[in-house]
């Protein structure tokens, strides 16, 4: 197949109205995605025709950050095509493999959210959201894409007011779109909801032995509950689920109004950083949230203004877990070594040995890893603890950035401890977290800077070094 052009690289995939290629734009010397359909082929259609050109103008009008650009469409031989921005960071779908932090889920149906929005203003509804036609431009910026079912809200759409039937995905279909009937932006909220609730829960909404019963659910079932520790999310799901389409927010906008809202909330409460699991490298939020108690702490050790009340602030906000957190080990349990029989490759290379290891058990330590992390069984106990599952990933593939990733994180979590400890006036206790969490990361800029402290404070507790400091007794 020849496009006057543009150089094919390769098929990448077939969907059901057209086929999907890597090529090179020659004017530009850019990759872009080529969308072609054949005009004369067994599936083309007058109707399938028009729904093809329909989605390149549409996207065409719609200039967002979070929606795919299309840079050209046209007719070459016997085919329509479209050409659009090249995506390196895959989708959605794929990235929900691992487990989504709340906050990243936040994240990602606020853009996709913002990016409806100016769809919707412009008079189209997408009517196929799912995490197969979201792609990541990079790390931290979905993509609305495949707007190959999308209608305008003003004109007439044949497909379903002729036939009765919906298009879309049903596991991620309104009830209303379910029902045949004339649809608005509500029902890209819902379906936007249906993708909430599988990122938090790892689990569609809903789940039957046909397509046929699923859809049935989509219509009658309550919304879904989250189970417990995901409670908080619960307002925003009914009012993005609502089976009621009047019940559900009037638009985007507001619903993304809601999510800022909430996204604020938490960044103001004292939580524990979530674990980046998407691959790429943790934007510090953890050092950020320690260099700023750290500060605190040594701000009382330079001014006597609201020495104490600070510190009792400081003491509670380090109190909320202290059940679970003050019975974190002070020792580290280093792996076992890997039998012989499975490593592969030159064994008097470490760099080049690795461990066989099957895509289900890759994503079981990926998981446990990150649970293992979310409960602080950081070294310990033996094989049960996240830099065990870490270490076995990296054994596997020293290019795994999840699990990198995850031994640094090791050393945040270890500073929160250590902060906690001189708090509390345990110092011996907040060494050893310190000199383990340098383990990980000896640069940590924060445990540097704990172990500075706590050096001073190492005899007596904080507070009673902090009254003699200020009243000399």
């Amino acid at each position: 197949m020849e496009i006057p052009g543009y150089k094919i690289q390769h098929l990448v995939g077939k969907g059901g109205m057209a086929s999907v290629y890597l090529a090179t734009q020659e004017s530009l010397d850019r990759l872009v995605v080529l969308k072609i359909l054949d005009v004369n082929g067994p599936i083309a259609s007058e109707t399938l025709i028009e729904r093809f050109l329909s989605e390149g103008r549409i996207v065409a009008t719609l200039n967002h950050p979070c929606i795919i650009t299309i840079f050209d469409i046209g007719i070459a031989n016997d085919s329509l095509y479209i050409s659009m921005e090249y995506i390196e960071g895959g989708d959605l779908k794929t990235r929900m493999e691992l487990p989504i932090t709340p906050d990243d889920a936040l994240d990602y149906i606020a853009k996709i959210g913002s990016g409806l929005d100016a769809a919707h203003k412009m008079g189209v509804v997408h009517r196929d959201i799912k995490p197969g036609n979201i792609m990541f431009r990079d790390p931290d910026t979905p993509l609305i894409t495949d707007f190959g079912i999308a209608k305008q809200t003003d004109g007439i759409d044949n497909d379903l007011t002729a036939t009765g039937l919906f298009l879309g995905s049903p596991n991620y279909v309104s009830p209303e779109q379910a029902d045949g009937i004339e649809i608005d932006g509500r029902a890209d909220i819902y379906s936007l909801g249906c993708m909430f609730y599988e990122m938090l829960a790892g689990k569609k909404p809903y789940a039957a032995a046909t397509v046929f019963d699923v859809i049935i659910q989509h219509k009658q079932s309550p919304v879904p509950v989250f189970e417990d520790g995901l409670e908080e999310f619960q307002p925003l799901l009914n009012k993005m689920m609502a089976k009621n389409r009047d019940q559900r927010f009037e638009d985007a906008a507001t619903m993304v109004k809601n999510i800022n809202k909430l996204q604020r909330k938490r960044k103001s409460s004292p939580t524990i950083v979530d674990f980046d699991t998407t691959g790429a490298t943790p934007p510090d939020r953890a050092e950020q949230k320690s260099t700023q108690i750290l500060n605190i702490l040594l701000l009382l050790l330079m001014t006597s203004g609201g020495i104490f009340g600070t510190l009792q602030y400081a003491e509670s906000r380090m109190n909320d877990d202290s059940s679970r957190l003050d019975k974190v080990p002070t020792t580290i349990v280093m792996p076992e070594n890997i039998p012989s029989e499975n490593i592969t490759g030159d064994v008097s290379d470490p760099a080049k040995a690795h461990v066989k290891m099957s895509e289900d058990v890759l994503q079981a330590l990926h998981w446990l890893g990150k649970k293992s992390l979310e409960e602080y069984r950081l070294t310990q106990p033996s094989e049960d603890n996240a830099y065990y599952y870490f270490s076995r990933l990296l054994e596997a593939d020293p290019a795994d950035k999840v699990a990198a990733a995850g031994l640094l994180n090791i050393a945040d979590r270890y500073a929160y401890l250590a902060e906690r400890s001189i708090l509390n006036g345990d110092s011996n206790r907040a060494h050893a977290y310190i000199m383990i969490g340098r383990k990980f990361n000896p640069n940590h800029e924060v445990l540097i800077k704990l172990n500075k402290l706590n050096l001073g404070v190492r005899e007596k507790s904080l507070m009673e070094k902090l009254k003699i400091f200020f009243t000399g007794d």
